[in-house]
């Protein structure tokens, strides 16, 4: 078979698993969150988390009664991580720019039903009745970064997106959070937005993974001003920034 031809079958399945997340249709398993509930399948869910894997494995009260409940998560968070699962990718906040005439919008064909719109609204996305406002043509040469990359609340909500890949063994939705935060924080790095997000990674991820922390690490030393801010003084001064920076930069005055 020619790579042609499986580049356009793996698209048909992209499509036809992005059909069984917006109806939800042969859902066999529920997470709820918040007010959310995710009908999803098993046969997608598990194989890409040990913990959904192991919860319904065996006799726990998850498997038998079909429904995994999760009260200490961030709703917004677990519907990344859900949309993860079918998409391999991320929404996050959407970039609504200060210029009504920057760019031009126009309202989806299809239409959505009340659930999916509710879900989608509460990552930000803006609906016109049942169809949604999207396709977005700049009307520029070169587009707004915001546009390109998304506003930089993402930073903060990618950091707690990785947290709940380690949390419940996802190791796909660590790496495109990662992926995404680190694109983030190389063009907010001056903002509020990373101090938060570097806060959220230092607090919610354990010393030995680097990941996050390591990106976090490589902007402050990049943007070393940033220490000169009371807010991320007092963040290095009280969590294992302070260490994680002084270490890199004696290692990086010693092999320079």
């Amino acid at each position: 078979m020619a790579s042609g031809d499986k580049t356009q079958h793996f698209e048909m399945l992209g499509k036809s698993l992005f059909k069984l997340y917006e109806s939800e249709m042969y859902s066999d398993l529920k997470i709820a969150c918040g007010w959310d509930i995710h009908k999803v399948h098993k046969a997608i869910v598990c194989p890409r988390s040990t913990f959904f894997t192991a919860a319904c494995n065996g006799n726990f009260k998850e498997g038998l009664e079909n429904m995994i409940h999760l009260p200490d998560d961030d709703p917004v968070v677990v519907r990344e991580m859900v949309y993860y699962l079918y998409n391999l990718d991320l929404v996050g906040y959407e970039f609504v720019p200060e210029d009504g005439n920057f760019v031009e919008e126009e309202l989806s064909d299809t239409e959505y039903d009340g659930a999916t719109i509710r879900r989608m609204e509460w990552l930000g996305h803006r609906f016109v009745g049942n169809r949604f406002v999207g396709n977005r043509r700049v009307k520029r040469l070169v587009p707004k970064l915001g546009v390109r990359i998304g506003p930089p609340k993402n930073l903060r909500l990618f950091a707690k997106v990785y947290a709940i890949g380690e949390k419940y063994g996802i190791p796909g939705l660590k790496a495109i959070a990662l992926s995404k935060f680190e694109t983030l924080a190389k063009a907010y790095a001056q903002t509020e937005d990373f101090r938060l997000a570097a806060e959220e990674v230092y607090t919610s991820t354990i010393d030995q993974d680097r990941g996050m922390r390591d990106v976090v690490v490589k902007t402050v030393e990049e943007n070393i001003a940033l220490l000169n801010d009371a807010g991320f003084e007092a963040l290095a001064k009280n969590t294992e920034l302070g260490h994680d920076l002084l270490m890199k930069l004696t290692s990086t005055r010693r092999a320079g």
